[in-house]
């Protein structure tokens, strides 16, 4: 029996393919580019490339296929164009639903990625797994809700479909790394008014829940993100720690959307997001202090002699 991960060169399906790797299952990787596939993987493994834009999911890569986690995706950093909108949109829209057509009438369960940017990201509003918001909202929102619908479409005729919402993933060469070289260069910054809430998770929670979804025929929605969340203050006040420089700036709100693009508002809002599901049905964070998963995805960037992020 095999495993089948899409965007296997990404963060999150290179930690899938990896675990399950190391348990010696047989793995289906794609990706856009075979090549990188293999520099990643080996000459040896199996890498399907797929562009959802010109084709079809081949089903022949779903042969004995007992789970498929979907996790492409287009990075929604940067200025928003037409062009890249347009990637967003394809990247995961059209991507889930292809996947989910090739998927009718097969036994495999689909295990989708979802974001926390669903939620309106209001302050004094929480929001758990049974939220869904309303059908208007931003761009963003809007296609992460149809991402969300295409990938569920997996479980009509019987089939087996769960969507999972991350926060922001913490690793070395997840959140936060893209702060940390304003922080290193003297220019540590805090956005907003710093008491928006981050949603975080630490990688390996986010791998064991891809799993333990899996394995225990977890069904529908389902929040991935830590028991505890910090403010963004907090995470800015953990960088600055790790790399021993101050913080200087503070960006305001109208000043902060032109520089961070169409993404503005995953910064800016504040997401107090609860794996509230996961709880219930007995799922064991690792990791659930943000000062512990901060620090464990600072520590390449920790200077000698500075205090330790986690404890």
């Amino acid at each position: 029996m095999a495993v089948l991960v899409t965007g296997a060169t990404g963060l999150l399906g290179q930690a899938i393919a990896k675990s399950f790797a190391a348990d010696g299952a047989q793995l289906r990787l794609v990706g856009r580019s075979t090549e990188r596939l293999r520099q990643i993987y080996g000459a040896n493994c199996s890498a399907i490339a797929w562009n959802p834009a010109e084709a079809d999911f081949p089903r022949e890569a779903l042969t004995d296929v007992t789970v498929a986690y979907h996790l492409m995706g287009e990075p929604i950093g940067g200025r928003w164009t037409k062009a890249k909108k347009a990637r967003i949109v394809i990247s995961r829209v059209t991507s889930a639903h292809k996947l989910a057509q090739a998927m009718a009438g097969s036994p495999c369960r689909l295990v989708s990625a979802s974001s926390y940017a669903l939620y309106p990201g209001r302050r004094n509003e929480v929001y758990d797994d049974k939220i869904r918001p309303a059908e208007k909202g931003t761009f963003l929102q809007s296609t992460i809700r149809a991402w969300e619908n295409a990938a569920m479409s997996a479980a009509a005729g019987g089939g087996m479909a769960t969507v999972i919402r991350f926060g922001n993933v913490c690793s070395p060469d997840g959140y936060p790394k893209r702060l940390v070289p304003s922080f290193k260069h003297g220019m540590g910054f805090i956005v907003g008014d710093g008491n928006q809430i981050v949603p975080i998770v630490d990688i390996d929670d986010a791998v064991a829940m891809m799993r333990w979804v899996a394995d225990r025929h977890i069904d529908g929605v389902i929040n991935c993100v830590s028991p505890q969340l910090p403010r963004f203050h907090e995470v800015a006040e953990t960088i600055a720690q790790t790399v021993a420089k101050p913080i200087r700036l503070r960006i305001p709100d109208w000043l902060a959307r032109p520089i961070l693009g169409g993404s503005a508002d995953c910064s800016l809002r504040s997401y107090d997001m609860r794996p509230a599901r996961a709880l219930a049905e007995g799922f064991s964070f690792r990791y659930a202090g943000p000062r512990a998963i901060l620090g464990r995805a600072l520590l390449p960037h920790m200077r000698p002699g500075s205090p330790r992020a986690a404890h």
